[in-house]
C-alpha cells in the first residue's frame, strides 16, 4: 500500500467524521456555513448530499496520487472536524 493511498483512507475517515459531525450540528439547530451545501441542503437531505459531494475529492486525490496535497487535504478536515465538534459542543 502506497503512502497515498493510506492518507486517502485517512481522509475517508475525516470525510466520515465530516458528515456525522455536519449532520448532528443540523440536527441542533445549527446552519451549514458552506454556502454551496447550505443551498444544496435546502432541496435535498444532508447525508446524502455531503456523501455525493465528498466522493469526487476521494477520487481525485486517489487518483492524482500526490500524497503532500492528500496530506494537506487531511489536515484541513482535521480542522473542519474540530470546528464541527466545538459547535457542537456550543463553543461556537
Amino acid at each position: 500500500m502506497g503512502m497515498n493511498t493510506v492518507f486517502v483512507l485517512i481522509f475517508v475517515v475525516l470525510q466520515i467524521a465530516d458528515i456525522w459531525t455536519t449532520d448532528k450540528a443540523l440536527k441542533m439547530g445549527k446552519r451549514e456555513v458552506n454556502p454551496l451545501l447550505a443551498k444544496l441542503f435546502a432541496s435535498y437531505p444532508p447525508v446524502p448530499t455531503m456523501v455525493v459531494a465528498k466522493l469526487p475529492a476521494v477520487v481525485l486525490l486517489y487518483v492524482a496520487d500526490l500524497y503532500p496535497v492528500t496530506i494537506g487535504a487531511c489536515a484541513l478536515y482535521v480542522w473542519v472536524v474540530l470546528n464541527n465538534w466545538q459547535v457542537i459542543e456550543g463553543k461556537k
